[in-house]
């Protein structure tokens, strides 16, 4: 990937990023308090129960410390207006959806960089020099925070026409995706024909747990089905174009796709694989 090309990636994550706020409105955050306890169980499971099963897969598979820093490094980002998305197909709690999304997008700017700074001094140690959690903070404040933002006032001020454009918006910000992922695959395609099967069966293991966990904790706690499958999906579907993006800016390449990224690509494919049977199979039941 060329240095041109690298340098587009912030600006194409700031898009989707702005894009998801512009499906944001005030009223969207209403179902906190209409919801309580399912939002705080979407949260919960969004920013603690995800790394934490991927953790234990990776310290039980034990693959290479690079690969095992970019299966973390996707756990911490939340899903983005793909899983939004999903729970529409699964005729879920979309404003449940939505809220969850946005809320946790805008926690990122604060999560991401202790989670990845965590991650990094543990599986990274002996294989890269430092990183700065400040410098993390500020790069997901610009690319997140303030586009998701920017998006909302955009919607307020410019409702009729972005309501009109959302088609449109919503297109590109998916063409980006695939660009992104398809770049992420063929900067490591070599890495990607060594790794194919642990990455990919790690991944698989991920998200089918927790597809299955989510679902089974949601019932516990007597959720009802609507919001019950809402939260499975949020809770399964990761934000791979966040994590390819900051791949580069952890890693400090100047050139190509560092190998970090690799496992958010794969995942950005695999989400789509398994979600979308699974949707099949849950949105009519009762």
């Amino acid at each position: 990937m060329s240095n041109n090309a690298l340098a587009l990636l912030p600006l194409a994550l700031a898009y989707i990023m702005f894009t998801l706020g512009t499906g944001l409105k005030p009223t969207d955050f209403k179902v906190i308090f209409s919801h309580p306890k399912a939002f705080f169980v979407g949260l919960v499971n969004q920013v603690i129960f995800v790394p934490l099963v991927a953790l234990a897969v990776v310290l039980v598979m034990s693959p290479p410390p690079t690969i095992a820093f970019g299966i973390m490094l996707i756990s911490f980002c939340p899903g983005g207006v793909t899983s939004n998305m999903l729970t529409y197909y699964a005729k879920g709690n979309v404003a449940l959806s939505v809220a969850l999304t946005g809320v946790v997008s805008l926690l990122s700017v604060v999560t991401l960089p202790i989670l990845i700074t965590l991650a990094f001094n543990h599986f990274m140690k002996d294989q890269a020099g430092s990183i700065s959690a400040l410098k993390i903070g500020v790069v997901m404040f610009l690319l997140t925070t303030l586009p998701v933002t920017l998006g909302m006032l955009a919607r307020y001020k410019f409702t009729d026409f972005m309501i009109r454009r959302s088609g449109i918006l919503n297109g590109i910000a998916s063409l980006f995706f695939v660009l992104i992922v398809f770049a992420a695959i063929a900067t490591n395609w070599q890495l990607l024909q060594e790794q194919l099967a642990s990455i990919g069966l790690e991944l698989v293991f991920i998200i089918v747990t927790l597809f299955i966990v989510s679902i089974l904790t949601a019932k516990a706690l007597k959720l009802s089905w609507f919001d019950t499958k809402t939260i499975a999906i949020e809770t399964s579907i990761q934000n791979s174009t966040t994590a390819i993006t900051l791949a580069p800016i952890i890693m400090g390449t100047a050139v190509g796709l560092p190998a970090i990224a690799l496992p958010a690509a794969l995942y950005g494919v695999l989400m789509y694989i398994i979600a979308l049977p699974v949707i099949a199979l849950i949105r009519n039941k009762n």
